[in-house]
Parts: structure tokens; sequence; C-alpha cells
């Protein structure tokens, strides 16, 4: 098995940092928008709502810091944060325009 370059290139203090803000401010911008939405759309009493939503994002919080250290590629995963926090911040602003619950 051929060990390539990528491998052995050492990791560089922006790329870590760079993971760093995308695994806990920006996670966290994106969850609490994800929650938003979800809390907004199901179909149910909205404190029941709630609820389901932020226990949801506990899980959604953990599987997008593993995954901003688990990708290889920087600008993929900054580019689907940042797609990400935009789509869900249309719909909660779509949510929010509409008058209240979809």
């Amino acid at each position: 098995m051929a060990v390539t370059k990528e491998r052995t290139a050492r990791i560089s203090g922006w790329n870590i940092a760079a993971r760093l803000v995308a695994a806990i401010p920006a996670n966290y911008l994106v969850t609490s928008l994800a929650t938003a939405c979800l809390a907004r759309m199901l179909p149910m009493p909205p404190a029941e709502a709630s609820v389901a939503a932020t226990l949801f994002s506990f899980a959604l919080f953990a599987v997008i810091a593993l995954t901003a250290f688990g990708l290889a590629s920087l600008t993929r995963l900054w580019v689907w944060m940042l797609g990400a926090g935009l789509v869900l911040g249309a719909g909660l602003w779509l949510s929010l325009i509409t008058g209240g619950r979809l």
C-alpha cells in the first residue's frame, strides 16, 4: 500500500484552527438554525415541538463536530457548513415572514 503525499504532510495550525471554528461556533449556528426550523415545522403542540427539536439538536451538534474533523477537505467542510447555514436560515426566515408555524 503506497503512502500518499497528502497523508504524510503535516497538518498546519491554520487547518486545525479552521476546523475548530467549524466544530464549535459555526456548528452552534447551524445547529440552532436547524433546531428553530424543526421546532416550527413539527406537527405537534409548540412546547412539545420545542422539546423534540432540542433533543434532536444534541445529536446533530455531535455529528457535525465529528464531521468537522473527519472530512479530508477543509474546503468541502466550509462549503457544506455555509450551504447548510444559508438553507436553514432561509427556511427559518420564510417561516417567520409567513406568520407562524408551517
